[in-house]
């Protein structure tokens, strides 16, 4: 964040990036194999989190709370003892995490987010990775949490398959989800789940270490 308190703006993506994306996520969508893999990844009598991550409560929007830590344990990562001590109530970041909270929206869907919205978001990401233990993942992940509509998870798969420039991942993707027909080749494949949500299971499916079976 600036001195002034206004949000450091997030770079733009350069045209060849967005079209590189765009079309590795349209190969996705082109799989015949993606419906079952987010289907998986959503359904509760398997052992993904998917639904468990969406659906733990309490989910109080302006703070992080102990059910948000332990829904993104369920996602692989462990945010910590520092994590715990510093974004619960009463730790040392939480009201400067609340306060970030606030300014970013609620129901506010990625592809129609203003700069304003991402650039503050950027600020609570940064906030959060800098605490010990937290670093970009897990950071994403809680952010997730708090904004599913809003905040792409940019993970050690994504972030190795893609490559883009640092701090263009979401303006990347922002572009690329601002095609209606993509959106709803997304929305198709989990109607109950939200957009950007069903993209990172799409991705991570499909590009973890040992892919699809």
């Amino acid at each position: 964040m600036l001195d002034d308190g206004v949000p450091e703006p997030l770079a733009e993506p350069p045209p060849d990036q967005v079209e590189h994306v765009a079309a590795l996520i349209d190969a996705l969508l082109s799989d015949e194999r993606s419906p079952s893999a987010v289907t998986k990844f959503y359904d509760p009598t398997t052992t993904y989190a998917g639904d468990t991550f969406l659906g733990l409560a309490p989910n109080e929007p302006y703070a992080i709370g102990t059910a948000d830590l332990l829904a993104v344990t369920l996602l692989d990562v462990n945010p910590g003892v520092a994590a715990a001590r510093a974004l619960l109530p009463g730790g040392k970041l939480a009201n400067q995490t609340s306060a970030l909270l606030a300014r970013i929206p609620l129901g506010v869907a990625f592809w129609e987010a203003t700069d304003d919205d991402l650039a503050w978001s950027g600020s609570l990401w940064s906030l959060l990775r800098n605490v010990d233990g937290v670093g970009r993942t897990i950071a994403g992940k809680l952010m997730a949490r708090k904004r599913p509509e809003l905040i792409l998870i940019v993970d050690d798969v994504v972030h190795g398959r893609l490559g883009c420039l640092t701090g263009t991942y979401w303006t990347t993707f922002r572009r690329v989800l601002q095609d209606p027909s993509r959106r709803a080749r997304i929305a198709s494949l989990a109607p109950h789940v939200p957009a950007l949500r069903v993209l990172d299971t799409l991705m991570w499916m499909h590009w973890r270490k040992h892919g699809l079976s």
